[in-house]
C-alpha cells in the first residue's frame, strides 16, 4: 500500500549541553485514501513534524519512508514537486498573478507526466474546487481567505501530487468556509485516493476526519 511510514522518528534542539526534544520516538503511518488530522497545543511539535513529512527540516534521528524508499534516497526537489505538496496557512500564492496562472506555474514545476492541454486542466481544477472562469482570472489578491486556500488546493492537484500536507489551513477562515475547506480534504482523500495530512488546533476539523492523532510532549498517540 502507498503510504508515508515514520519510524522512530526523532526531533531536538540543543539546549547547552543537553538536548530539548521536540518530538521523541514516533512510529506511525499514513495511508493514501485517508483524510488524518493531528492536533496537540502550541509548540507541542505538529509543525516539526509536518515539516520533517515534506522534507523541509532534516532528519535527526529515525526514518520516513514514502512508498517504501528512504526519504533521504530521494531528491528533495524530486519529492516536494511530484510525490508532496504543502498548503499553508498563509497560502504562499504569487500575489502578482491570477488565480489560473498560479496553478499554470504549479503545473510547470512538476516532474510528474501531465495532460498536454494545461490551460483547460488549470480551469477545470479551479472550477472543481469552486472557482468560476471569472474568479480564476482574478489576482489572487482579489480572493477572499477561503478562494484563496481552493487555489493552493488546486495548485497540488495540477502537480497531481499524493500526499497533502496543510499546516493550519483553516486558521484564517470563518466557520462557514472551514467546513467547505474541510469538505474537499474529504473528498480528495476518499474520491481521488490521496493522503491528507491536517495539522489544525480546531476540534471541528479533527472530528471530521478519518484518523485524529495527538501530539503531546512529543509522543504521537491516537484519538
Amino acid at each position: 500500500m502507498s503510504s508515508i511510514k515514520v519510524e522512530n522518528l526523532s526531533f531536538y534542539y540543543q539546549d547547552g549541553e543537553n538536548k530539548r526534544y521536540i518530538l521523541d520516538d514516533i512510529s506511525c503511518e499514513f495511508n493514501k485514501g485517508f483524510f488524518y488530522t493531528i492536533v496537540g497545543h502550541s509548540g507541542s511539535g505538529k509543525t516539526t513534524f509536518l515539516s520533517l513529512l515534506a522534507g523541509l527540516d532534516n532528519i535527526q534521528q529515525g526514518n520516513i519512508y514514502l512508498d517504501n524508499i528512504n526519504m533521504q534516497d530521494i531528491n528533495d526537489e524530486y519529492y516536494r514537486s511530484s510525490k508532496v505538496g504543502i498548503v499553508f496557512q498563509s497560502y504562499n500564492l504569487i500575489r502578482y498573478l491570477s488565480a489560473y496562472e498560479n496553478v499554470l506555474v504549479a503545473m510547470d514545476i512538476s516532474q510528474n507526466e501531465l495532460p498536454e492541454q494545461k490551460e483547460a486542466v488549470a480551469y477545470n481544477l479551479l472550477a472543481y474546487l469552486g472557482l468560476n472562469k471569472d474568479k480564476a482570472n482574478r489576482l489572487v489578491t482579489s480572493l477572499s481567505g477561503g478562494e484563496q486556500q481552493r487555489v493552493a488546493i488546486a495548485r497540488l492537484l495540477a502537480m497531481d501530487v499524493d500526499y497533502i500536507l496543510a499546516d493550519e489551513p483553516t486558521g484564517n477562515l470563518d466557520e462557514c468556509a472551514e467546513q467547505e475547506l474541510v469538505k474537499i480534504f474529504q473528498k480528495l482523500a476518499h474520491d481521488h485516493n490521496k493522503c491528507v495530512i491536517v495539522v489544525t488546533h480546531s476540534m471541528d476539523v479533527a472530528r471530521m476526519s478519518d484518523v485524529c492523532l495527538k501530539l503531546k510532549r512529543g509522543r504521537l498517540s491516537y484519538e
